[in-house]
């Protein structure tokens, strides 16, 4: 296998066509001008990274990312903003694909919300993720609870439903709604589901069972 030597070189600015890359192969020196190597580089042959396929790892960093782009040669694994990945891809950060309203995917997932004593103590409003399709609500013993939902991305559903609440207790969810900024659930299975729509900025009821919009 080729080893790949950079020996000191004359301070310039760039490189010119006429510079040699030196490669040593087999204890014999080898060399290419960058204008070789670059006509290479535009030609229909394949371009092929760790080709005898060992496990190696491969990192790109960034200025304020050190796992901007990690591969993990042992694991066939890809990590974004990750160092660590745990699946074939995985992202950690916010991912966008497309660029208008009618791109990109849906991806299905959920997220489960408890509200505490505490919370109702210090006036906590809880925020609802407007990324997840199915949120869970589950309140403390005795707790009026507080939440609010912002916008979300045209088109997109969501659906949310109290798991726990006590008799009497509501949980109040602040929202730009069509028609209503309030959205109470005052007993446990009761459930609200919206849609967004991004031409009046606001959320529209789909479904649900027993929710109050006001």
């Amino acid at each position: 296998m080729a080893e790949i030597k950079v020996t000191s070189m004359s301070n310039a600015v760039a490189l010119t066509a006429s510079d040699y890359l030196m490669i040593i192969q087999d204890g014999t020196n080898k060399k290419i001008n960058i204008t070789t190597f670059l006509k290479n580089l535009n030609s229909s042959d394949n371009i092929r990274i760790n080709a005898l396929q060992n496990a190696v790892d491969t990192t790109i960093m960034s200025k304020n990312d050190s796992s901007l782009l990690v591969l993990k040669g042992a694991i066939d694994r890809i990590g974004i903003g990750t160092n660590n990945p745990s699946s074939k891809l995985h992202i950690v950060g916010n991912l966008q694909i497309g660029s208008s309203s009618t791109d990109g995917i849906t991806v299905q997932s959920s997220e489960n919300l408890v509200y505490t004593s505490a919370d109702q103590t210090n006036i906590v409003t809880k925020i609802i993720s407007p990324l997840r399709e199915l949120t869970q609500l589950d309140c403390n013993t005795g707790v009026n609870s507080l939440f609010s939902l912002s916008s979300g991305s045209n088109g997109q559903f969501k659906t949310i439903f109290v798991n726990t609440l006590d008799g009497g207790k509501t949980a109040s969810i602040s929202i730009t709604g069509l028609g209503f900024t309030t959205i109470t659930l005052n007993a446990i299975g009761k459930s609200t589901v919206l849609q967004y729509v991004s031409a009046i900025s606001k959320w529209v009821v789909v479904g649900g069972n027993g929710a109050i919009y006001s």
